[in-house]
């Protein structure tokens, strides 16, 4: 009997940005404030994502919409900026096509998470794995933590034939996206 199971990829944290600070000089870290900056007047917005300098809490404004006319965005969304709404910052956060456009790297080397949905690891296990967001994930790092493996074990059952995916990937390049299939069968291990 295969075990079937839904395993959420949670992250717990936000990914910084590596970008020119012009109070030390240099390129610095940044981290997210998970703050917004709305500048509103009856006929035109600017939302910017609010960053700070890791060392001397310099702001930077990622620019989110300039320009945009408060009456086209949906009450509940303009509501959510002025709110500082965490969901929405961490949405943008994790935006790397927005954040690569904005002149600056990501790293995600800090982020932490959490999987919900993780029980007992009966084999065979058939897991849909999903993550609302992007972070550089590497699945053969995440199955070695959950099957309590080194990579090198994951990378023995992948090529074994232990361990595949839906759709099928390179076990030890894949990082984690949006949805997809993986199967483990570790009885011979």
């Amino acid at each position: 009997m295969i075990n079937e199971t839904t395993w959420h990829i949670v992250p717990e944290n936000l990914p910084c940005v590596i970008r020119h600070c012009s109070k030390c000089n240099r390129k610095m870290s940044f981290y997210c404030s998970e703050k917004f900056r709305v500048n509103s007047n009856q006929l035109r917005a600017d939302i910017w994502l609010i960053y700070k300098c890791s060392k001397c809490d310099t702001t930077w404004k990622l620019t989110l919409m300039k320009g945009v006319k408060p009456s086209d965005l949906a009450p509940e969304l303009f509501e959510k900026f002025t709110n500082n709404d965490k969901d929405l910052a961490k949405k943008y956060a994790f935006d790397k096509q927005l954040l690569k456009q904005s002149d600056c790297e990501i790293d995600y080397s800090g982020v932490t998470y959490h999987i919900e949905g993780l029980t007992s690891l009966n084999y065979p296990l058939h897991v849909r794995i999903q993550s609302q967001y992007f972070f550089d994930l590497k699945l053969s790092t995440l199955l070695a933590n959950i099957i309590g493996i080194s990579i090198s074990g994951v990378k023995k059952l992948a090529e074994s034939g232990l361990i595949t995916t839906n759709p099928e990937c390179n076990i030890m390049k894949y990082r984690i996206r949006a949805d997809f299939v993986l199967s483990i069968d570790t009885h011979t291990r």
